[in-house]
């Protein structure tokens, strides 16, 4: 069985690739069959909850919850302790656990004919300018699950095969229609992406994003809103009690119509004593407006890089779509906002929530015959010693929208004379770079490595300890490091001392590095 899982942050949605058929799995729950899993988690009487059982839990005894599983890890390293739970579980734990979570319902509760030892081989997909400390724990996660992953690709490249295999005849070889731009709002990440069109070959030529925005903000608000309406301090809520308002604000603001002037939120259903809240919407609107503007800012940014790409973005013939995917694209200020500035050319995916996990299925059916091929979405380096020796310089080793190869990943090397007996290395990623060449915007930072310059030191375990003094000896040294940006997004560092014949290599997935 092959599959398009994408892992959420509000829902967790399945396609299966079927004879050229791509169902959305729906799974048999306490109100019916629903075709997502929520991405929830809640400790309860000694044990993890997920999905559809921590509705149960939280309405009976859970002690801990996150409304959000995918958000709450997304700034962790795969090692790091996730203390929202109250629990000694990892990251990269919690969400194994989840995707195994997953995998049951998938094999016993789900309109899928799946057998309980049937390999299950998933095309899966990460936010666009997420990390590839998140690339490596989604991944990592997914084969300790039970899935045998067979491609990674980014989201807005993933809902743009399936708006073309919606739209095949609209974008045949004879058609003028070069590229879609994939606007993808969802509940915890915000990506907007062109992607090529052309003969078939979903080439993703420029993205931008925001790590922490969607509709998780959106309920935030609500609840806020609320909140002050009926004077309830909101620092005082109990994790299992914001979860479950959060989740009441989250289906209040799913049955807003266009025309729909107020919202009632129901405080009484979770906080003792607390009447019911109406909210007029245009104070909703107004106060979430400032998030749906800063995702227009990157629309536009988008738009004004296909120049380099020999894209007319004012010729509306070249255009396929502006698509909309994600839950939240459906909270009606968005729309408004992006129809008023592109009129016809915006496109709501029939199917917004899903438009994701259907084109994974797609891109796993090898009789597709779709090509795909990704690019760099972050800038990486690392600091380094300047001249001086007195002051720290970034080096951009790979450059965020480089077009990796269609077999081939990216690669980047450096070649340097050390002046230390070891070598200090602070790797960065960042979404920008600042005028002066530093990174900026959305940062990753990760641990120290230390490489042993001097071939003495090899079998000194840590490195850390040895004071970084000047020794212009080890002139006679050539240091060379080898840096790959790999299919799935990854980014492998092997360092090494070609002088004296011996190496290094290094995942980059957390804040000690895997060797």
């Amino acid at each position: 069985m092959r599959l398009g899982i994408d892992f959420g942050t509000t829902r967790t949605v399945v396609a299966a690739a079927v004879h050229g058929r791509y169902p959305v799995a729906a799974f048999d729950t306490t109100r019916g069959f629903l075709d997502y899993l929520p991405g929830m988690a809640a400790a309860a009487r000694g044990r993890l909850n997920f999905g559809w059982d921590v509705l149960r839990a939280l309405g009976d005894d859970a002690t801990a919850a996150v409304p959000s599983l995918k958000r709450t890890i997304s700034g962790l390293a795969p090692d790091d302790r996730v203390l929202a739970l109250d629990r000694d579980v990892t990251a990269l734990e919690l969400v194994t656990r989840y995707l195994a979570f997953a995998r049951r319902m998938l094999v016993e509760r789900s309109n899928l004919e799946i057998l309980a030892d049937e390999p299950l081989e998933a095309m899966v997909a990460v936010p666009a300018n997420v990390g590839t400390r998140q690339r490596y724990l989604t991944l990592e996660a997914f084969q300790q699950a039970g899935f045998r992953v067979i491609g990674m690709v980014n989201e807005p490249t993933a809902a743009s095969i399936e708006y073309a295999y919606r739209n095949l005849g609209a974008v045949g070889r004879r058609s003028p229609k070069r590229y879609v731009i994939v606007y993808d709002l969802g509940g915890g990440t915000f990506d907007t992406s062109a992607v090529s069109l052309e003969e078939r070959r979903f080439e993703l030529l420029r993205s931008e994003g925001i790590a922490q925005l969607g509709g998780d903000d959106f309920d935030a608000i609500i609840l806020e809103l609320a909140l002050e309406r009926a004077r309830v301090d909101g620092r005082s809520l109990s994790t299992v009690a914001r979860t479950r308002l959060l989740e009441t604000c989250r289906e209040a603001k799913e049955a807003l119509g266009l025309n729909t002037r107020r919202l009632l939120v129901d405080l009484g259903s979770v906080l003792s004593g607390c009447e019911p809240v109406m909210l007029d919407t245009a104070d909703i609107y107004e106060r979430t407006q400032p998030l749906v503007d800063r995702t227009v800012e990157l629309l536009d940014r988008v738009f004004e890089s296909l120049r380099g790409h020999g894209i007319d973005p004012d010729n509306p013939r070249e255009l396929g779509a502006v698509y909309l995917v994600g839950g939240a694209t459906a909270f009606p200020p968005v729309a408004r906002t992006l129809r008023k500035l592109h009129r016809r050319k915006i496109q709501l995916a029939p199917q917004a929530h899903a438009a994701t996990a259907l084109g994974l299925a797609i891109a796993a059916d090898p009789d597709a015959g779709l090509f795909v091929r990704e690019a760099v979405t972050r800038y990486f380096g690392v600091w380094r010693e300047g001249e001086s020796g007195r002051e720290k310089v970034f080096d951009p080793v790979l450059f965020k929208n480089t077009t990796a190869g269609s077999v081939e990943p990216v690669r980047a090397v450096r070649s340097y004379r050390p002046v230390h007996a070891v070598g200090h290395l602070r790797f960065v990623e960042c979404s920008e770079l600042s005028d002066g060449g530093e990174p900026s915007g959305d940062l990753t930072p990760y641990g120290d490595l230390y490489f042993p310059y001097d071939p003495h030191l090899l079998h000194v375990k840590d490195l850390s300890t040895r004071a970084p003094e000047r020794r212009p000896e080890f002139l006679a040294e050539e240091i060379v490091e080898h840096y790959e940006y790999g299919q799935d997004g990854t980014i492998t560092v092997e360092i090494e001392n070609s002088t004296r014949g011996y190496r290094r290599r290094y995942v980059m997935s957390n804040a000690e590095l895997w060797r």
